[in-house]
């Protein structure tokens, strides 16, 4: 009972904290249970031979991970001799290779029950023991899946330690595990990036404190994924690299048929635990970081066409999120020509990210036209003849339609044929709508004709007739909730969210961006602003989002703001769809008083930007390559990384940085 004592100074000692903490509810329960079984007054550390070793050690990691800095030696203890067997009992069990090193050289010899632990450990603590969170039999079904991966890849082993699994999905699972050589064996600077201090990316590129433990996601891909998938998304995930917000490639291998790609974990909470009180800068930090990242891909010719709450990671503590899971990711321009119903709209280019309408005598108007004339006539006929043909002799088209239902755009249930990054900026369009409504999901249909029809009972007949047309499609329907005219968006919001304009929200949810407009009264409070980027050194716990409470003219300002991008996210026709740039400019999530604007921290693809031309792409090997200035004033050229050699803004690359006259480079 030494311990018990000594542990109930201890400021995290789970004895003495709520029960509605649910991990020290479980240690509580596992605790008593332990009483009650030994049926005596015997020590709680001497359990009994009908005692299941297993509970009492699932609370023991939990204590010795509240009390890892504790010197080793007050840190285990040996249980009595019980009749017929000896147990010996080690509270720093499994944990040996999570031992840190002393950074200074020197240990403590007193253990300070009274200044709990650093944050930094604590927080290490925290990440690792979330596997004891779960039930029992969750936890069990990690560890064999935990065992199985090690087996199939035994090299796993020699560089991270599994700890627990993040989640698991049609291709892939994913765990949380600890990088055991990040600090000494790896160069990580490269997936790391180098986004300037203003940047909101800025974190990304920070790396860890020394002898702090770096947490990354292992991704295991199932071998029952084509292999041209799996290359798709590993050649995607490079060309991803250094762009903001996005989940960085840090390594991947294979071993036989099983395939392993590694990534940064981000810390983050579940979409449906703060959607509802998230403060209108919440929402502003959440979108921003979203379209940094769309911006950034679809710079690279990248449609991720997955977007929805579950894939982009947000931490509103900080008012940061990732992008990830890249699977159904494709490349813009790469489907196969279609001459049968080809689009009324062009491929994505420079100047028209989202395509641009053919011009008229790039196709048939009048076909068209009559076309047109058919499908309205047909949607005024009874409902015994209006459908589709049972057996359709017509040529089918073929069109990519991945995504997750309920957030795919209209284009791609019409199975368009030049799709572009639109796709993406409709699916946040539906997560701007979950926050504006408070309720998630909305759209559950059972298939493409459902989801049409969903759309349609909303924007109308007409708006759906016109979408259709414009990818060589007709939409005819006699449903007759289905008006002509349809209704805008914001009248389905007012409509669903009566209490939309007053101001219940309160100011609970921890910020690291306070900016002066907070205490200025100022209508636009914009976390993370294009300008700052969270301080890995601040306590969080001490800062706030700026208060939703002020003056009632400002709320009503936001809300506007708010519902006029939502109009221009789901507008129905994909050329007219707001692109990521022009979402980061409008009102709702631009700060007039920045005196830069997200342009100056954007990474441009490689070969871009003021120094692009002097970067090329080997077209033997299919390197990267850069120009340079030796010490002798001579050129060179040397290979270069993928996520190396990006100009970020009107600022060179950092190969030319300090270059006066890159025109010298062709002397």
């Amino acid at each position: 009972m030494d311990l018990l004592r000594e542990m109930s100074q201890h400021s995290s000692n789970p004895l003495e904290l709520p029960s509605s903490d649910v991990r020290n509810k479980v240690a509580l329960q596992t605790y008593r249970k332990a009483r009650a079984m030994s049926g005596n007054q015997r020590d709680s550390d001497e359990p009994e031979d009908e005692l299941e070793v297993s509970d009492l050690k699932n609370y023991q990691r939990h204590i010795a991970g509240l009390l890892q800095d504790r010197p080793p030696a007050q840190a285990q203890y040996t249980t009595r001799r019980n009749t017929g067997s000896e147990l010996l009992i080690d509270l720093d069990e499994d944990m040996d290779d999570d031992k840190e090193q002393d950074c200074d050289g020197e240990n403590s010899d007193e253990y300070d029950g009274d200044s709990g632990v650093d944050a930094d450990a604590a927080a290490d603590i925290d990440e690792e023991m979330t596997l004891y969170l779960k039930s029992r039999e969750e936890q069990e079904e990690i560890r064999l899946e935990i065992a199985d991966l090690e087996e199939a890849v035994p090299a796993i082993t020699h560089d991270y330690k599994l700890i627990d699994r993040l989640g698991m999905g049609t291709f892939s699972s994913v765990y949380k595990a600890i990088d055991l050589g990040y600090h000494e064996k790896w160069d990580n600077t490269v997936w790391h990036g180098l986004h300037p201090a203003g940047s909101s990316a800025h974190y990304q590129s920070v790396p860890p404190p020394p002898c702090t433990k770096v947490f990354v996601a292992i991704k295991r891909i199932y071998v029952t994924s084509n292999p041209e998938r799996i290359r798709n998304e590993i050649s995607i995930l490079e060309t991803c690299r250094g762009a903001r917000h996005v989940s960085q490639l840090i390594t991947a291998f294979r071993h036989e048929d099983q395939v392993v790609a590694v990534m940064p974990y981000h810390p983050h909470e579940d979409f449906r635990s703060f959607y509802r009180t998230l403060p209108m800068s919440g929402i502003r930090a959440y979108f921003r970081c979203m379209f940094r990242a769309l911006r950034d891909i679809h710079a690279r010719g990248i449609i991720h066409r997955d977007i929805k709450p579950a894939n982009f990671l947000f931490d509103p503590h900080k008012g940061v999120g990732m992008l990830v899971d890249l699977g159904l990711a494709c490349r813009m321009g790469v489907e196969p020509p279609v001459h049968y119903g080809k689009c009324l709209h062009t491929a994505p280019t420079r100047e028209n990210p989202h395509g641009r309408l053919r011009r008229a005598a790039e196709y048939n108007s009048e076909f068209v036209r009559k076309k047109q004339k058919d499908a309205r006539m047909r949607s005024g006929w009874a409902s015994d003849r209006v459908g589709y043909l049972e057996k359709d002799t017509r040529p089918h088209s073929r069109a990519n339609r991945a995504g997750t239902r309920g957030f795919r755009a209209p284009e791609v249930l019409l199975k368009c044929n030049e799709q572009t990054g639109a796709i993406d900026m409709w699916s946040a369009g539906m997560i701007l709508l979950f926050f504006l409504v408070g309720k998630f999901p909305l759209f559950q249909s059972n298939d493409d004709v459902e989801a049409l029809l969903e759309i349609a009972c909303i924007i109308g007949r007409r708006r759906m007739e016109k979408v259709a047309t414009l990818h060589s499609r007709t939409f005819t329907t006699n449903i007759p909730s289905i008006t002509p005219e349809g209704k805008p968006w914001r009248e389905l919001v007012e409509t669903l969210n009566p209490k939309l304009r007053e101001r219940t929200k309160d100011d609970t949810c921890p910020n690291p961006y306070n900016t002066s407009e907070a205490s200025s009264g100022g209508g636009s409070y914009p976390p993370p602003p294009s300008s700052s980027s969270p301080d890995p050194d601040a306590d969080s716990g001490e800062t706030h989002w700026p208060s939703v409470l002020g003056d009632v003219q400002d709320h009503e300002t936001d809300i506007e703001q708010a519902l006029d991008l939502l109009e221009r996210l789901l507008h129905p026709e994909s050329i007219k769809r707001i692109t990521p740039r022009q979402a980061l400019y409008h009102p709702f999530l631009h700060d007039s008083g920045e005196e830069k604007g997200d342009d100056a921290f954007f990474p441009h693809p490689f070969g871009e930007g003021v120094c692009g031309e002097w970067h090329f792409i080997d077209p033997v090997t299919e390197e990267f390559r850069v120009r340079i200035r030796t010490e002798e004033g001579s050129t060179s050229v040397i290979p270069v990384m993928a996520g190396e050699g990006m100009a970020m803004g009107d600022e060179p690359c950092e190969f030319h940085q300090g270059e006066d006259m890159f025109g010298s480079l062709d002397e």
